[in-house]
């Protein structure tokens, strides 16, 4: 586990007991995590005020939003793993989150986020329920710092109808239960396990051949190597299985590149090789939920996503299955499925170069030399050779557009 977290092994206790937990996020060298020693008594006590005394309560040194995040799913999953015999409710506390803190509708906007990530979590809606505090709300007993409240409930029985979480509770209703059956009643067998070496390997080979020598991404220059100005890739590597966990390891690489200058670490590509691989259209899901957040939750000026899976198709509008067309889909088809973590100014930088929409239709021909069919053996294959000795056609920058159109 990459976070100092002090949630594994301890038995929690309820609000009314003189133990309680803290969440303690990972410290960088040199730097002191926040530590407010009188917050969980503060929460506790709130929690007896408000009629939560049955609660555990747990203290997150998160000071923003990625720490936040990546405690939050820490928390759902471990809930989950513990099954019916785990504490029924935990009060998740941020008192060092002055952002929460200071803009209720900052974190109502986070809040409703977290809804709309239940509707793909096997925990949270399903066998966990959700609910937002903050001081700045209306009440008896507004809570000393923003506080998540997760309570387990028995979907055998009914909800009080009295119940305060009742308005404000997401899941019951799955949107997605149809789609989820269809595509596990389709799905192939999983395919055998490899080793995170033999993962890495294949994506870096996949790299070399299609983003870097085909120059699908024209601002890579190596495996290591890409952006503007060009800094190091890492490939942290995930066996998520849920999205959970998923969502957790992606708030993780998100802190991580915010803490890291760019020319050490200009990207990143995070790997999860046992996630959705033969389902799409649930990591099409998935990563809506996180392309929602940029905007909502104000990261777009900072970060900018793009989605790697082995079957990915373009949504265009253009016939991209059976078809000439699909051949451009490969620009996006990975051996696993993967994140790419941007920043957004190296990414303002390249397109003032290069513009996006020529860099799709440069890549569209050059793997429409190559073919669909030829892309799709090489892929299941997991090698490149085929690819060895082409010559591809180069990117137009801005300025042989400018040019081309003033000779025309």
């Amino acid at each position: 586990m990459a976070m100092a977290l002090l949630l594994l092994g301890m038995a929690l206790q309820p609000a009314n007991s003189a133990l309680v937990s803290r969440i303690v996020g990972k410290c960088r060298a040199g730097v002191r995590c926040c530590a407010l020693e009188d917050a969980p008594s503060s929460v506790a006590r709130w929690c007896v005020d408000s009629g939560e005394s049955e609660a555990s309560v747990m203290v997150s040194g998160a000071t923003g939003l990625a720490e936040a995040m990546r405690d939050f799913w820490y928390v759902t999953h471990s809930m989950g793993l513990q099954g019916a015999d785990s504490t029924s409710s935990i009060a998740l506390a941020f008192p060092g989150w002055a952002e929460a803190a200071h803009e209720p509708a900052y974190f109502t906007r986070i809040f409703n986020h977290i809804g709309s990530c239940s509707q793909l979590s096997e925990v949270l809606g399903e066998d966990v329920l959700c609910a937002a505090r903050h001081p700045a709300m209306r009440g008896d007993a507004p809570p000393p710092y923003p506080t998540l409240l997760l309570r387990r409930y028995d979907r055998s029985s009914d909800l009080d109808v009295d119940d305060p979480f009742d308005n404000e509770l997401f899941g019951g209703v799955d949107p997605f239960a149809a789609l989820e059956a269809r595509l596990a009643s389709e799905a192939p067998p999983p395919p055998a396990p490899v080793t995170d070496e033999q993962v890495l390997a294949e994506t870096y080979k996949w790299v070399d051949a299609v983003i870097v020598k085909m120059k699908v991404c024209p601002f890579s220059s190596s495996v290591e190597r890409a952006g503007l100005p060009a800094g190091g890739v890492s490939y942290p590597l995930t066996r998520a299985t849920t999205v959970e966990e998923l969502y957790q390891s992606f708030w993780e690489q998100v802190l991580e590149l915010g803490q890291t200058d760019e020319r050490t670490l200009a990207t990143i590509l995070l790997v999860a090789p046992e996630f959705a691989t033969t389902s799409a259209e649930g990591f099409d899901a998935f990563a809506d939920t996180l392309n929602e957040a940029l905007g909502s939750l104000r990261l777009e000026e900072r970060l900018q996503l793009v989605f790697f899976h082995p079957g990915f198709t373009f949504r265009d509008g253009k016939q991209r299955l059976g078809a000439e067309g699909e051949a451009a889909n490969f620009a996006r088809r990975s051996p696993y499925p993967m994140i790419n973590l941007l920043r957004t100014p190296q990414v303002r930088a390249a397109q003032k170069g290069i513009p996006t929409g020529s860099v799709y239709d440069t890549n569209e021909k050059n793997l429409a030399t190559v073919g669909p069919d030829a892309l799709r053996q090489m892929l299941e294959a997991r090698e490149w050779v085929g690819l060895e000795g082409r010559t591809w056609e180069p990117h137009q920058t801005r300025a042989d557009i400018e040019a081309n159109a003033q000779i025309q």
